[in-house]
């Protein structure tokens, strides 16, 4: 299994620069840091159609983190509770 983590500093300004690295370096996990969005404006689709499920709680702010799995991988319920996070629900690609 291949985890990785990627500080993306901005995932709709660097969603090009992202989906090539995915491509690219294909991980079964990835910590996305800084993504800067919304919970409205994370790119979900874009990330589903990479082959990512995603858990995540957007933040205009740095605070942001979204962890993805491929779809490859066991779907799994889960909740993530950090300081700067709020509980988010598993959304299966």
């Amino acid at each position: 299994m291949k985890i990785s983590t990627f500080n993306v500093n901005g995932i709709n300004g660097r969603l090009p620069v992202l989906l090539r690295w995915l491509a690219e370096t294909e991980p079964d996990v990835v910590c996305l840091q800084e993504i800067k969005a919304t919970q409205e404006n994370f790119p979900e689709a874009a990330i589903r159609r990479a082959g990512y499920g995603a858990v995540w709680h957007g933040q205009k702010s740095w605070n942001s983190l979204p962890v993805m799995l491929t779809q490859s991988r066991p779907a799994v319920a889960c909740q993530v509770t950090l300081t700067t996070m709020r509980a988010a629900t598993w959304r299966r690609p």
